[in-house]
């Protein structure tokens, strides 16, 4: 979540964006055989990819938190039961999901370098291919120990811009994209892109509920993050407005809506001046965040089911006592 210019990653995505169905795939897969990723032959069939995509969505598992790797072996971490688990999204269908998922990527300083810095440091709202690569060129160059190949920022921005803005041409590879339906980042005309800090009002409010949660988390000694410094990227930390392309206004809009729906969880003060956010007296972690999320939206489901089955006045009455 925050920098460490010693600890970087670029290129490890074979040039591969992240898919619909990979998530799952690959995390139903390393429950059911911790080592596939340690025998790439086999995790080819299980998976039904080719061995760069097999890479591909190993990189893309760890880089999103959801899955750990070491010697081989994966397992499943507490993020990606919350999240894909048998009580979180399997499937993607919660667009909140992919709210999260972008934030899980645009955080990773040290797994996904290339996404965190255009979200946290590239300022422009719109542009060409050529000047988001020349900008990375000039941070890794200046910032990054070692540097890296011309080729693999090529890779970097190449596959950044396809992760979120389908190309002319190449739509039946972005359809395979989720987090293109988010246009953060969109085709402009010209043949440029654009990504500009807006109002964002359908953002869903857990999104930036579960970033926050993770933000203080990162800090537990704070006891409030200046909004400014979730507005910007401050001392290199990922900053949710900066993430989630919220202008000054969109911000404070979705911070008021975050504060609505999670009562006692944050709260707004000028101290000093100075505008900040605080830890409520109901602060959840991250993963509360989202097991709660995914609780309620089942308990919403089973309560809709219940109205169309009033023959099961059990399965009603347990439903509407879950959501409240």
């Amino acid at each position: 979540m925050r920098l460490n210019k010693n600890k970087t990653t670029f290129g490890r995505h074979e040039t591969f964006p992240l898919r619909f169905g990979w998530l799952t795939k690959g995390f139903e897969a390393i429950k059911a055989e911790p080592d596939c990723f340690r025998r790439p032959e086999q995790a080819m069939v299980t998976l039904g990819v080719g061995r760069n995509m097999v890479n591909a969505i190993e990189y893309w598992l760890q880089a999103v938190g959801v899955v750990t790797i070491e010697d081989g072996m994966a397992r499943p971490t507490e993020l990606g039961e919350a999240l894909l688990g048998e009580q979180g999204d399997r499937y993607l269908e919660d667009e909140a999901t992919l709210w999260i998922i972008h934030w899980l990527l645009a955080a990773n300083a040290e797994g996904a370098t290339g996404i965190y810095w255009f979200f946290n440091r590239y300022a422009l709202p719109r542009f060409y291919h050529q000047e988001v690569l020349r900008a990375l060129g000039e941070f890794v160059e200046h910032e990054i120990k070692p540097g890296r190949s011309e080729s693999t920022l090529k890779s970097e921005v190449s596959t950044l811009l396809r992760l979120y803005a389908p190309e002319a041409g190449r739509s039946d590879e972005h359809l395979d994209s989720p987090l293109a339906s988010l246009r953060v980042i969109e085709p402009d005309s010209g043949g440029g892109y654009r990504s500009p800090r807006v109002m964002r009002p359908f953002l869903p409010p857990v999104a930036l509920h579960f970033a926050l949660a993770q933000r203080f988390e990162a800090a537990p000694e704070a006891a409030a993050l200046p909004v400014r410094s979730l507005f910007y990227s401050d001392a290199d930390w990922a900053a949710p407005g900066a993430v989630f392309r919220l202008s000054e206004e969109g911000l404070m809009a979705a911070l008021g809506k975050v504060m609505d729906h999670y009562p006692g969880a944050y709260e707004l003060r000028d101290t000093a001046g100075l505008h900040q956010l605080y830890r409520g007296q109901r602060t959840p972690d991250p993963l509360t965040v989202l097991r709660r999320h995914y609780q309620r939206g089942a308990a919403k489901a089973a309560f809709w089911l219940g109205l169309q089955m009033p023959e099961n006045p059990y399965m009603w009455f347990a439903a509407a006592w879950a959501i409240v």
